[in-house]
Order: structure tokens, then C-alpha cells, then sequence
């Protein structure tokens, strides 16, 4: 099985970056601004903060499949986990998108459909781990 890297969607992750930089111009247009309110620049950094964190969430996030298992980054967290660590996969659909909790030994790791091929990924972990029939 060749390597393969799941990462979160590409429009997300422009868009995220896009609205970081509609942000930073609003901040540098009331710091031009003689006389902004304080709660304008305020909000401006605050929404400015978010999406940047938001971007650099997103832009880490990835979730790395090989012949040995998987390995699940983040930007605080790097978790290697083996297929036969991975004890169950569960599978939840709600309005905001569809949730796959991931119990393994080593702790429970989550992944959303925020992710591109997510159903793939599942079902491909589904499958290494034996918890289902191929």
C-alpha cells in the first residue's frame, strides 16, 4: 500500500487564509485611521487572531496513511498509531457534517468531513484494522 496523506479541504483552507487577510487590512486600515475606536481595533484583532489560528489549525491537520497504520497530526500533536492499536471507528452524522471518532490504545483521536476523501479514509481504516470484512 503507497503512503497516502489526508489533509483538510483545500477551499477551507484558502478561505481561512482569505479571511485572515481581509482581517490584518481591516486592522491596517483603522491603524491608518486616526482617531478608531478602541473596540473597532479591538474586534478587528480579535477576528484576526481566529482566523489565524484557524488557518494554521487547518493547514497542520492531516492524517497519514502507510503499511504500518497511521499517523494523526495536529499542531500541538503528533500521535503514530499502529493498525492494531485502532479498537474501534465510530461514525457519527449530524447536521454540521459527519464525526469519526477513532478509539485506539494509545487514546481516542477525531477526525470530521472537513477532511477531503474522509469516507475513504474511514472505510480504509476500517478495513487495516480488521474491524471489518474487506
Amino acid at each position: 500500500m503507497a503512503p497516502r496523506t489526508y489533509r483538510a479541504r483545500l477551499s477551507l483552507r484558502l478561505a481561512l487564509l482569505a479571511a485572515a487577510a481581509v482581517w490584518a487590512a481591516a486592522l491596517g486600515a483603522l491603524a491608518l485611521f486616526p482617531g478608531a475606536p478602541l473596540g473597532s481595533v479591538a474586534a478587528a484583532l480579535a477576528f484576526l487572531a481566529y482566523f489565524a489560528c484557524c488557518s494554521a489549525h487547518y493547514g497542520r491537520l492531516a492524517v497519514e496513511v502507510g503499511p504500518e497504520g497511521v499517523v494523526f497530526r495536529t499542531v500541538f500533536r503528533r500521535l503514530r498509531v499502529t493498525w492494531d492499536e485502532i479498537l474501534k471507528v465510530e461514525v457519527r452524522v449530524g447536521l454540521a457534517g459527519t464525526l469519526y471518532a477513532v478509539l485506539t490504545r494509545r487514546g481516542r483521536v477525531q477526525f470530521s468531513s472537513l477532511l477531503a476523501r474522509h469516507r475513504e479514509l474511514a472505510q480504509l481504516m476500517l478495513e487495516r484494522a480488521g474491524l471489518v470484512r474487506s
